[in-house]
């Protein structure tokens, strides 16, 4: 869909949990869509608002706005647009938005209850990025990711549990609105024990689960954008295309104070 940027790939071996600080997560306001109509609205506008029913009640209460008919997304996809927040990209539109997650907008696969995607967004008040390259390389801002994800979202307090995560790519690429974004994916798994004193994973451990977490940065507005996709690791490879059209799509754009 884009036009890309050289790949920097990095196989890393499993790491387990260092110190890091991870930026924060806000959920933004939320905006509605004015419902218009005319007795001259075309069947064609009438078809379009009535394949945007099932997700129309979710979309605006994230303050996401619905797919303009201008806009049209490829066949199968649909689009997501957020005026307030500045940020786009598309997704298989059988995905659901779930409104109770807490994030600026989720969305999950209803055939996968592992594979789902958010937007995190930086707080204006604690960030002043000017480029996705102010975190440095790709590979500096994966092994970013990675600390995050080990210190802080998939920290375990209970015994027994043994969380390892590898970065498996970290790229770099210019889209088609001159920005620069960068596409990172990193593979986190669980190891559990009914030993709880057992010191690593060949003493009586067993895989809890795996997972292969795929993220695009992008900055502005002084933000950090973040498109973060979760997937089993045992679907990463068949559903890689749907999941690079949804990276590639991803926009993070300047709005008006």
């Amino acid at each position: 869909m884009n036009a890309r940027a050289q790949s920097k790939f990095s196989s890393g071996s499993a790491r387990r949990v260092r110190p890091f600080a991870g930026h924060g997560r806000i959920a933004c306001a939320a905006t509605q869509r004015q419902a218009q109509s005319s007795p001259e609205q075309s069947r064609r506008e009438a078809l379009l608002a009535m394949l945007s029913a099932p997700l129309l009640a979710a979309q605006l209460g994230s303050g996401v706005a619905p797919a303009m008919a201008f806009q049209a997304p490829p066949a199968g996809y649909r689009l997501f647009n957020d005026k307030l927040d500045g940020y786009s990209f598309v997704c298989p539109e059988n995905w659901l938005a779930v409104t109770s997650s807490g994030n600026d907008i989720f969305l999950r696969n209803p055939r996968s209850v592992e594979e789902n995607l958010f937007v995190d967004i930086t707080s204006p008040s604690s960030s002043r990025y000017k480029s996705v390259e102010d975190l440095g390389s790709p590979q500096d801002a994966a092994n970013r990711l990675l600390d995050q994800y080990l210190t802080k979202e998939f920290m375990s307090t209970r015994l027994g549990i043994a969380r390892y995560g590898e970065i498996v790519s970290a790229n770099k690429r210019t889209a088609d609105d001159g920005k620069v974004y960068y596409d990172i994916a990193i593979r986190m798994t669980s190891y559990g024990s009914r030993n709880a004193y057992a010191a690593t994973r060949a003493e009586d451990y067993q895989l809890e689960w795996d997972r292969t977490l795929s993220a695009v940065l992008g900055v502005a507005n002084n933000r950090l954008y973040t498109l973060r996709l979760q997937t089993p690791t045992g679907q990463y490879k068949p559903d890689s295309g749907a999941l690079r059209d949804i990276m590639d799509s991803f926009r993070c754009r300047e709005v008006e104070a």
